[in-house]
């Protein structure tokens, strides 16, 4: 198929597999000999420029925010009022919270690890 300037691409034109991006919270304790991570909070629902203001994501070294990015003590307390409204209350004292981006083109998959998270 030849594309003509004027003309935009069909949606069948390509054959590109959806792709579903979320974003949580690994919660692990702050212990340095327990490394294991306890629970998942989903913060899909905030917006990813406010996640990357939040966590200090430079977008130039980590354009795909393929990295972890834990929630600093001083980032917490600048944006304390708007975490606790959007993802509840947090304890750095005794957890840490790392934020991962996670990339499947299964739904049932973002369903799946949700659900875990809820520890349904």
């Amino acid at each position: 198929m030849e594309l003509q300037p004027h003309f935009l691409p069909r949606p069948w034109d390509f054959n590109m597999k959806k792709k579903y991006y979320f974003f949580y919270l690994e919660i692990a304790l702050k212990a340095e000999h327990d490394s294991n991570i306890y629970a998942y909070e989903n913060v899909s629902h905030i917006a990813t420029s406010k996640l990357i203001e939040i966590f200090k994501i430079n977008l130039d070294e980590d354009p795909y925010i393929l990295d972890g990015y834990f929630l600093t003590k001083t980032s917490y307390r600048k944006h304390k009022s708007y975490l606790k409204e959007n993802v509840g209350v947090l304890n750095l004292e005794v957890f840490e919270y790392c934020l991962r981006q996670y990339v499947t083109d299964d739904a049932k998959r973002v369903r799946r690890l949700y659900k875990e998270s809820l520890m349904e």
